[in-house]
This record gives C-alpha cells, sequence and structure tokens, in this order.
C-alpha cells in the first residue's frame, strides 16, 4: 500500500505542470470614464480569481469626452482612473499626440504604469520618459515579454495632426518586430505585442510573425466577440470606449504553452460599480459648464453622415463658403437622441477643435480631395453645399463621381469654389490642387457653437448627401 502511495505520488511529480496566465485588454478607451465603475469592479471581481493577472491597454486612451480633454490638466483625469484599475501597461495609440508632445510627456509622467511603443522614438529635447519598446514580466513561474506599437497613415505619422508629432519620429512596426522578437522569444514562456495597429493589420502581422502568441490590439475599434487565431497567433480586440474588456488564458505544460482561449465581457451590462472609483467620476462630472444647453435636435440622428452634415454647414456658415467638407474619422460618435444638445455634446463630437482652412478648389481638386478622403481616411467625405453619389472599383478607389451644388447645378470641373475643411485635412490630406490654403483663424467648434446660437432647434435626423451607387 505504502510502495503504492509512493509511486504515485513520483508519478504525480513526473506529470506535467500545468502553468495559467490571464490577460485582460481593452482599448481605444477614448476617455470613456463614465464606464470605469462597472470597469473597476469587473477587475476586483476578475482579480479575485487570478491574483496576478495582467491589465493591457491598446492606446487611445484620451480624446472624446471633453471632461477628461478640456480639464485643467487635460488627461489627468483618465490616468487617474487608469492607476485605480491598476494597469500593468499600455501602448500608444495615435490620439496620444492631440495634445502635443507637452501633453504625451504629462501623460506618461502622470501614469502609474510604463508604456510600451517600439516603433516611436523621441528627440532628447522633448525629455519624454517612462516609454519602452519592450517590457517583460514573471508571473506564476513563467516569462512574458510584451512588445508595443502604434499605426502610421500614408505620410509615416500616426493619425494626429502632425504639428502634434514634431520631435517624435516613427518607422513601421514591422521594420522593429524582427529584432526584439529574436531578442527575446527564446528567453520567454509567451511573446505578446499590444498593438494600436488595427484588426487587419494585426492579421496581416500574425501571418509575418507566427514566433507571437498573441496580439493585443486597437485602432479600428473592432468587436472579436469570439477566439481568432492567425497563424497560430491570438488576435483580439475589444470595440472601444471601455464597453468590453478581452480576458485571455494561457495554458502551459511545463513552461511550454499548450492552450490559448479568449472571452469578451461586457462592462457595460456588469452588475456592480466600484464606490471609490465612482466617487472620482462623479468629481469629474461635476462641472456645470459641460452642462449648459445650446440648442435641441428634434428628430434622433443615426448616422455619423448625418452629423458630419451638421458640421460642414457650421463651418460654411461660419465662412460663407460655397461647400464645407469634413473627413468622417473626425466625427467622433453617430447617434444623438432627440433630446437637448449640451455643450459637453458639442466638444464631444469634435474634441480636436482644429483651425478652419479656406481654399479656391476648382472642381477637378474637388474630386481629388473626395478620392484622397476615401483612401485616407477610410470613408467617403462629408459635405455642405452639395451632394454627391459615387461607385467604388474593384481596386476599393473612389469612381465614377458625380457632384451636385445646392442650386442643383452640376459641379464645374473647371471653376473656382470657396472651400473650407479643417486644418488637419489640409495638412494631411495629399492631393493635387494649386491653393496652399488661407487660415480663418477661427477653430471648428467655435464656428459650431456660433451656428447653434442661430439654430435653437435642430433637426438633421434624416439628412444625407451621399449615395454609394452600385457597380
Amino acid at each position: 500500500m505504502l510502495a503504492s502511495f509512493v509511486a504515485a505520488m513520483f508519478l504525480a511529480a513526473c506529470g506535467p505542470k500545468e502553468q495559467k496566465i490571464y490577460v485582460v485588454s481593452t482599448n481605444d478607451m477614448h476617455a470613456n470614464i463614465d464606464n470605469f465603475p462597472q470597469f473597476a469592479a469587473l477587475m476586483d471581481s476578475l482579480r479575485a480569481a487570478h491574483p496576478n493577472l495582467l491589465l493591457f491597454g491598446a492606446g487611445d486612451n484620451r480624446s472624446g469626452n471633453p471632461i477628461n480633454d478640456r480639464y485643467a490638466d487635460p488627461s489627468k483625469p483618465i490616468y487617474e482612473l487608469m492607476n485605480a484599475v491598476g494597469f500593468t501597461l499600455s501602448t500608444l495609440g495615435n490620439h496620444e499626440w492631440d495634445g502635443g508632445p507637452i501633453a504625451l510627456r504629462n501623460a506618461l509622467t502622470w501614469a502609474n504604469f510604463p508604456f510600451v511603443c517600439a516603433n516611436v522614438s523621441f528627440d532628447d529635447t522633448l525629455k519624454m520618459s517612462n516609454n519602452y519598446p519592450y517590457l517583460t514580466f514573471e508571473r506564476n513561474g513563467l516569462r512574458i515579454g510584451v512588445i508595443g506599437g502604434i499605426q502610421l497613415g500614408l505620410n509615416g505619422l500616426p493619425d494626429s495632426h502632425p504639428k502634434n508629432c514634431v520631435g517624435s519620429h516613427f518607422v513601421p512596426i514591422e521594420e522593429v518586430l524582427p529584432q526584439y522578437i529574436e531578442k527575446l522569444r527564446d528567453d520567454c514562456n509567451a511573446l505578446f505585442l499590444v498593438s494600436h495597429c488595427g484588426y487587419e493589420e494585426d492579421r496581416e502581422t500574425a501571418e509575418k510573425f507566427p514566433q507571437l502568441d498573441a496580439i493585443f490590439g486597437g485602432h479600428s475599434h473592432t468587436r472579436v466577440a469570439d477566439k481568432q487565431t492567425i497563424n497560430g497567433v491570438l488576435v483580439t480586440q475589444a470595440e472601444a470606449k471601455v464597453k468590453f474588456v478581452t480576458l485571455s488564458t494561457f495554458t502551459f505544460h511545463n513552461g511550454k504553452l499548450v492552450d490559448v482561449q479568449s472571452e469578451l465581457l461586457s462592462v457595460k451590462d456588469f452588475p456592480r460599480r466600484n464606490e471609490k472609483v465612482q466617487a472620482l467620476v462623479d468629481g469629474y462630472n461635476s462641472n456645470k459648464y459641460f452642462h449648459t444647453v445650446v440648442t435641441t435636435n428634434l428628430t434622433p440622428i443615426e448616422s455619423r453622415e448625418s452629423l458630419g452634415c451638421l458640421m460642414t454647414d457650421a463651418i460654411r456658415h461660419g465662412t460663407g463658403a460655397d461647400m464645407g467638407f469634413q473627413n468622417p474619422g473626425g466625427v467622433r460618435y453617430d447617434t444623438l437622441a432627440a433630446r437637448p444638445v449640451t455643450m459637453k455634446d458639442v466638444l464631444a463630437l469634435d474634441p480636436f477643435d482644429n483651425e478652419i482652412v479656406q481654399f479656391s478648389l476648382s472642381g477637378e481638386e474637388i474630386i481629388r480631395l473626395m478620392k484622397c478622403c476615401f483612401v485616407t481616411d477610410h470613408g467617403p467625405i462629408y459635405c455642405s453645399g452639395c451632394s454627391y453619389s459615387y461607385k467604388v472599383d474593384d481596386n476599393g478607389e473612389m469612381t465614377d463621381i458625380k457632384v451636385k451644388l445646392e442650386n442643383g447645378k452640376p459641379l464645374n470641373m473647371n471653376a473656382k469654389y470657396n472651400v473650407v475643411m479643417n486644418s488637419y485635412m489640409s495638412s494631411v490630406f495629399d492631393y493635387e490642387h494649386e491653393d496652399e490654403g488661407t487660415s480663418t483663424f477661427r477653430t471648428s467648434n467655435d464656428m459650431m457653437l456660433e451656428y447653434l446660437a442661430q439654430h435653437p432647434e435642430i433637426d438633421y435626423g434624416k439628412v444625407t448627401r451621399i449615395k454609394k451607387k452600385k457597380k
């Protein structure tokens, strides 16, 4: 009997040792602080079950909520809340640059957790700290390597105003990944990438770099509800604005990864709130200025285009231009209920508040602008003073564009038109045009508030000016 017991103990000791790593990941929070009390309570529950879990943020922590973005110390609320929830690390998203280098440096300082981003470097004069190309962690006897990366646009910069990126230098993430994979792979039981590059780009990265075990992604606001593995690499993303988080479980036998599972968890449906975090959020939300009513929306708005029409009408009204244009990425939400509209609603719709720039463009140049926006900003441009139809060819490019002016006449390819757009578009959109543009020295929000002051009621619920035609 004793011999049998000893034999069983020996076999158990020689059998495979199971170890687990738990990772919670979120992305593109855009300062949605109102979900943090539930987020914190959910994390309390998960940590009670898995005390050594890792919590990753995949970038774009700021930009989207004026309570945070126009705070006395812009973005301090979101980082105080991230500290309270206990983030392990975050990568840098393109919107981390929205406030310029000083705001970015402040964020890196306020965070009680490190950042990882391998494809950015900074001029010494900026005195940036707390950002690393990669970090390693020990959990349950396992070594975990975590690399960070950020997307770059066609201009070689993240999707932020170029003036905000001065002193920051970027290279494509795929150019630097090989050196860090080579450095870390043999020494780590698990190798992760926290990516602010977009879901499709992350899938391509997984195809190229099967040495990675998982990519925790952001930027495209993709909800990955079910486990997705590409070339053996787990690829996750949890939509945006702290509506969801992803819980990923990595199981090892004797230090070798043998199983990966992931589950999307709803934050907004979690039944409890963390009271201490709720008190912080209530304090941030106590500023009465943001609750000032500026107009009343009569009909529910259920599309980003309708809001884009409102925004372009405001800048055209403020300048007397023939046409106004707005990039779809600059419209930061897509629904607005029939209700009083507050200052917070206005500033959240357009958190960037760029200067408005005036151009003299020919009809032909306007068509080029439209085609450029479709590629650069991944969607049709929003407009005022005109409407248009288009097709998309097999290469994904905009074709057969037919523009009709507000007076019902077609766009004259040779005529010159007075056109306004925001300074982000004027700086980033690369299309052939003669006029370099002239700043109005007024911002988009100034013009929006002026427009709404003259329109105590708005009705944009059914307004559309774009039609996509079938091939």
